[in-house]
């Protein structure tokens, strides 16, 4: 699925949330969006006639709610939950959704999302850590999506209010924090070094000490690092 293009539709009553969601969708080239539909009734229909890959789904529907339908598919493409009230989020992840989104939401949040989506689908029949089949990720950088393959990333820190993502290619300056790039990156060959950088095993060109060299610097080992990091090293190798 993550190499293929994902067949979604929109089940929103209120325009201006479809609204959100088609843009986001727009500017998401990976995401196909085959229909909006203002209730339940209507998105049988499409599953009915189309290919879906993916729901986008809103909890207070008219006629039935979106997690009844939810209930009431038999074999239920992968769900978004999108919505304003925090108390279905339990209920939700109960029916095995992918993400629950809280209105407003932003595009950042909605392509961590998306990423969460494309790593659950890549580490299916794996005995590998969740992440290691994925290649890629979306970013936001500078008002443009970029798909940035892991094999290009050097290294990513934490530089005070954003992270800076140092490729091969270019430096990248986000919004998201370490953690969560510590929970999209494949953790067979990335590893924290210290508490403002993850680096990448296989973009090392020496170890001196607490100092790791790269083609884009020197990143430091913290010393509660340490010896986590030699034992990743050891294992990559």
């Amino acid at each position: 699925m993550i190499m293929e293009i994902i067949s979604c539709i929109i089940i929103e009553d209120q325009l201006p949330a479809q609204r959100v969601l088609q843009r986001y969708i727009k500017d998401l080239p990976i995401l196909q969006l085959k229909a909006s539909c203002g209730d339940c009734l209507k998105a049988m229909q499409v599953l009915n006639e189309e290919t879906v890959d993916l729901i986008f789904l809103d909890v207070n529907l008219p006629k039935i709610s979106g997690l009844n339908f939810l209930r009431s598919l038999s074999n239920p493409p992968k769900v978004i939950i999108t919505s304003a009230y925090p108390q279905y989020a339990i209920e939700g992840f109960e029916l095995d959704v992918v993400d629950y989104l809280l209105k407003p939401f932003s595009f950042e949040r909605f392509l961590k999302s998306i990423s969460k989506l494309l790593t659950t689908e890549e580490s299916k029949g794996s005995d590998l850590n969740k992440n290691d089949n994925q290649k890629f990720v979306f970013i936001k950088s500078d008002k443009t999506i970029h798909r940035i393959n892991f094999e290009e990333i050097i290294y990513i820190k934490s530089d005070g209010d954003y992270i800076r993502l140092v490729s091969a290619q270019k430096k990248y300056f986000l919004s998201q924090s370490l953690s969560y790039w510590n929970t999209i990156l494949p953790s067979r060959s990335f590893i924290q070094t210290h508490k403002s950088y993850i680096v990448n095993l296989a973009r090392i060109d020496q170890i001196r000490g607490n100092e790791i060299s790269t083609e884009a610097g020197i990143i430091p080992i913290g010393r509660s690092y340490k010896q986590e990091f030699v034992r990743q090293l050891k294992r990559f190798m």
